[in-house]
């Protein structure tokens, strides 16, 4: 699966290069030569944030006592490339939030994650998102403490999927991730074992700015 997810996003980035070599080669984004006249509103690129409501999956949450939900942020940047009228390619590059609360320790982990995501625009204001996703975990904390993160998975993979808005040049829009990797792979005396049957799921709500 993870093989497969790695495929699917250099298949999409491939696909965003073309469309961004197309655009570069008009020199200006004008696609009036399609049938139906108009500009197309599929391509530009921007930045976006907004909160994170973790979501984790697993037996693993079994063996946590008091498990708790989290709200956290995330915020980034994103390309998108018109293919067709309807259809684009968008790669994102997001700094996330992600936490783990229970009563035994409450455990934080910061990813860079790269989400490529086809769009499909239902309307010129309305369109659906997904796509896989990849991440790797920066840093890891436990009660506000730095550790170490061996044991921890740090390459995070996945696929998302949402629906977003556009408002004028904004952008907003909700987004579920859910997570083909668990947290940990740690040997089974260690405490934070549990981590190593939890997969981490979390639904967005963004607000973007585009260009």
């Amino acid at each position: 699966m993870k093989k497969l997810c790695l495929l699917f996003i250099s298949v999409f980035f491939f696909e965003a290069a073309q469309a961004q070599e197309r655009v570069l080669n008009r020199g200006v984004i004008n696609h009036n030569e399609e049938s139906g006249g108009g500009e197309r509103t599929n391509s530009g690129f921007g930045v976006k944030g907004g909160v994170l409501f973790s979501s984790l999956q697993g037996d693993g949450k079994n063996m946590l006592d008091n498990l708790k939900s989290s709200t956290n942020w995330h915020a980034g940047v994103y390309s998108q490339f018109s293919v067709s009228r309807v259809f684009s390619i968008q790669p994102e590059a997001l700094y996330t939030r992600r936490e783990v609360n229970a009563n035994d320790a409450d455990r934080q982990f910061d990813y860079i994650d790269v989400p490529v995501l086809g769009v499909l625009s239902l309307t010129d204001n309305i369109s659906i998102h997904a796509g896989p996703q990849v991440g790797v975990m920066l840093t890891a904390k436990e009660n506000d403490k730095e550790i170490d993160k061996e044991g921890l998975n740090t390459f995070d993979y996945g696929a998302a999927a949402g629906i977003e808005a556009k408002v004028f040049i904004f952008r907003v829009g909700g987004r579920y991730y859910r997570s083909f990797e668990d947290l940990g792979k740690f040997d089974s005396a260690n405490a934070n074992r549990a981590l190593n049957d939890i997969r981490a799921g979390n639904f967005q709500v963004y607000l973007g700015v585009g260009f």
